[in-house]
């Protein structure tokens, strides 16, 4: 591909690859760049053909927007529990997952909070997450006060409000621990067995 300006055929391929292979939000002015596309209006009307297209044809990831210039490739939702099933693999940490979870149970909540009960490494968990369009962050005053995005409630079928992202999070944490207890029930007709 030629350097300088890529034509509209050259920008589509390199825009996919690029939004592909971060497998995060990619910034606007980072498509830019590698586009050599100066109008900021043409390189999204471009990220918007191509979510049309997806949706179109029905593909099995989108496009999304994120707040600040920002833009993700990521499986549809509605997918997300068969993927679940058969790829265990994680984007997160099990630390940043929990973080994650805690802020989503206590939606709004103060990055003070945050870091009282999930001690000091929750500010670089908090700067990933928010990197990662999971959460939003708002500043008041000297304070900052996370909440989930729009993302996540997508990303996780919980579209609407904080109320039915706590539903969702309070009915998994019940699933789970009925599997843990009925794990051990079995370990424990196991033991009784030998």
């Amino acid at each position: 591909m030629a350097r300088g300006r890529l034509s509209e055929v050259e920008a589509r391929v390199v825009v996919e690859a690029i939004l592909f292979a971060a497998n995060r939000p990619v910034e606007l002015r980072s498509l830019m760049r590698a586009t050599g596309w100066r109008s900021q209006r043409e390189v999204v009307k471009l990220l918007r053909e191509l979510k049309r297209e997806y949706d179109e044809q029905g593909r099995a990831f989108t496009l999304s927007e994120l707040p600040n210039d920002r833009f993700l490739l990521h499986v549809r939702h509605e997918l997300l529990p068969i993927v679940r099933r058969h790829y265990r693999g994680s984007l997160l940490s099990t630390s940043a997952l929990k973080t994650l979870s805690f802020i989503a149970y206590h939606q709004p909540i103060e990055m003070t909070a945050v870091a009282a009960v999930r001690g000091s490494r929750a500010y670089a968990q908090v700067r990933e997450l928010e990197e990662l369009g999971l959460i939003e962050v708002e500043r008041r005053g000297r304070s900052r006060v996370l909440r989930t995005s729009h993302l996540f409630s997508t990303l996780i079928g919980a579209e609407g409000s904080g109320a039915r992202v706590k539903r969702l999070i309070e009915q998994a944490l019940r699933l789970t621990g009925d599997q843990a207890r009925e794990g051990g029930q079995e370990e424990r007709r196991a033991g009784e067995h030998k």
